[in-house]
């Protein structure tokens, strides 16, 4: 791989995690949004962005994209997309954004462990090290996080379901990375919006606030998934562990630069025991073999 390839990912990465950490700071502008509501039309917004994008892109071969797209990969992202977006939004009701941050930077470590067990994967055991530094980080946030014990362990479990959800995508994304998967986001998108509004859970908003969460589901999903998905074809995975953990750090910056939260304290040790597991594993090179029938190798 030449180093201009490398230097693009890398910058598209990046880019990626700078979009991503804005969700805190949109979550806030709409503090009286019900979590439900507020997911659906961001789902909405994504997946029409991503219909768009999918038009412009491949114009007349937007249908073959479909026709070739695999069944099992689609539904198995979208799912885990729209369930961990879903509990992510939640999870912003139930705990401060730095908190949140940390807990769901653990996804790299689910990733490593579903990828030992799904795709057959050798992980070496720096990883399985870094975990348990990791839930150490998480149990600390727990402890410190609030002064409702019970509001606090149900935001710790929630960003650690969402950290779940979004590293089960990962590793179906990994599947099927022979394929272009902008589908798969369409299909998160809607589904969303579609599940929320058949359960009857979504009280239309102010225009003016639907106008925001569908400018969200543009700016803090659609854009920096494009970016990832492309970026992720020329940067390894441990690169883009330590890039993409940024996003700990500059979600509750930007919330405290924008609207003044302050995380507590505990925070602060949770998150940089967080962030240090992560970094540990981002520096040491992992040994893996290509899943089984995908016809690719690591990128």
């Amino acid at each position: 791989m030449d180093a201009g390839s490398s230097l693009r990912g890398i910058l598209l990465v990046a880019g990626a995690t700078f979009f991503w950490s804005l969700s805190g700071v949109f979550v806030r502008w709409l503090p009286d949004i019900d979590p439900w509501s507020f997911n659906a039309f961001r789902g909405l917004g994504l997946g029409l962005s991503m219909a768009l994008w999918i038009a412009l892109r491949y114009g007349r071969g937007s249908m073959e994209l479909l026709r070739r797209s695999p069944v099992a990969g689609l539904l198995i992202s979208a799912g885990f997309f729209a369930l961990g977006s879903s509990l992510y939004i939640a999870s912003l009701d139930l705990a401060s954004v730095a908190a949140v941050s940390c807990l769901t930077a653990t996804s790299g470590l689910f990733a490593a462990l579903m990828a030992r067990f799904f795709l057959g994967e050798r992980t070496p055991p720096i990883f399985y090290f870094a975990m348990l530094l990791a839930l150490g980080g998480v149990a600390a946030i727990a402890l410190g996080e609030g002064d409702a014990r019970v509001q606090g362990l149900a935001g710790t479990l929630t960003g650690l379901a969402v950290a779940a959800c979004f590293a089960a995508q990962s590793v179906a994304l990994r599947r099927y990375r022979a394929f272009d998967m902008e589908p798969a986001f369409l299909l998160g998108g809607f589904v969303t919006f579609s599940a929320i509004m058949a359960l009857g859970l979504v009280i239309v908003p102010p225009w003016q606030s639907m106008a925001v969460l569908l400018l969200m589901g543009l700016v803090q999903l659609a854009i920096p998934l494009v970016l990832y998905m492309y970026g992720a074809r020329s940067v390894a995975t441990s690169h883009m562990v330590l890039i993409t953990m940024a996003d700990a750090v500059l979600n509750p910056l930007w919330v405290w630069m924008v609207h003044g939260e302050v995380p507590p304290h505990a925070v602060y040790l949770g998150g940089a025991l967080v962030l240090g597991a992560i970094a540990l594993t981002a520096f040491t090179p992992a040994v893996s073999a290509a899943p089984a029938g995908t016809g690719v190798t690591d990128p």
